[in-house]
């Protein structure tokens, strides 16, 4: 397998439908395991608890028809890696260390991260200790035994206090998943937002909002938000598009006249919040970001400057509105 074929890998999350999938990766690890999975009830039950908690992810060759690479479990409860397996035709050619990478954004970095894994005097499980001391795994214990009382070895990744925990489904996945869900959508469920967050109007189809902390440091800066539950555009009907589109568009209008911007950019994301919105973001010839795109994280200094200059641009938008 080539370097281009490892950056086609797609990561996913492991579904029941993958279960065939898993059970032949672990037919092939069991040698290197030193124990049974494939007629094993307790790894059967294992799997299902993992793929009911979306704590498993797998790596897929998509110059392969999507033929499985590996796989990587883990749980959010105990802030661990709990099973890790890779084909060997895709061994020592990144797809652990992607794998491992994905598992660890989902776990606390600010606290400590443990594995029990393979003692060093084991060839067999070199490979597999190389990538946990590749991402700053330590050993920890060497008295530990596995369920079937193998030798192993327990490992930490110490706590970095320093870590940034993001919000997006990169960090949060089965968060995210849960509120794709009309019935567990925050935005349906009128669960308190940020507490920056101001509703400038309420709109036929939507609401316009926006915040003093704007994105980009960009004055204007505000999201349209449906009052219908969707995810993606594609999932809207038509007329219920066209509805939407025309809050967006009188929303974009009186932004532009109230603010004096050059140019209107607008954006759908949904990383965080999958709630269907759309940004606006308004651009200036005099802005951060020439040429390229906004660096969302920036919020500081506040375009407003005081707190009553954000409340005057909620005013002006509010009448331009009305018209």
């Amino acid at each position: 397998m080539n370097k281009n074929q490892v950056e086609s890998m797609l990561i996913k999350e492991v579904t029941e439908e993958d279960i065939h999938m898993w059970l032949k990766l672990a037919a092939e690890v069991e040698p290197i395991f030193q124990g049974s999975m494939v007629n094993n009830k307790e790894f059967h039950d294992y799997m299902k608890g993992k793929i009911s908690k979306k704590e498993a992810f797998m790596a897929l060759d998509r110059t392969e028809n999507n033929e499985l690479m590996g796989i990587i479990g883990f749980s959010r409860t105990y802030n661990r890696i709990t099973w890790f397996g890779v084909f060997e035709k895709y061994r020592n050619k990144g797809v652990g260390s992607k794998l491992l990478e994905i598992a660890l954004r989902q776990l606390d970095k600010i606290k400590e991260i443990t594995v029990t894994t393979y003692r060093d005097d084991y060839n067999p499980g070199k490979p597999a200790r190389h990538v946990y001391h590749k991402f700053g795994f330590v050993d920890f214990d060497n008295t530990v035994f596995d369920d079937q009382e193998n030798p192993r070895c327990l490992m930490k990744m110490p706590a970095n206090q320093l870590a940034k925990q993001g919000g997006s489904f990169h960090n949060k996945y089965r968060r995210y998943m849960e509120w794709s869900k009309e019935e567990t959508c925050p935005v349906c469920c009128h669960e308190p937002g940020p507490s920056d967050i101001t509703t400038i109007k309420e709109l036929e189809y939507s609401f316009l909002e926006a915040s003093p902390n704007a994105q980009g440091c960009l004055y204007g800066k505000c999201h349209v938000i449906s009052k219908k539950h969707y995810v993606e555009l594609f999932d809207m009907p038509d007329e219920d598009m066209l509805n939407f589109m025309i809050d967006v568009k009188k929303a974009a209008l009186a932004l532009k006249k109230v603010s004096g911007a050059v140019k209107i950019n607008y954006e759908i994301h949904g990383n965080t919040v999958p709630h269907l919105h759309v940004h606006l973001f308004p651009r200036y010839i005099d802005d951060k970001f020439p040429g390229g795109p906004i660096e969302y994280s920036i919020t500081e200094p506040s375009p407003y400057g005081r707190e009553k200059e954000f409340e005057k641009f909620v005013s002006a938008m509010r009448i331009e509105l009305e018209k």
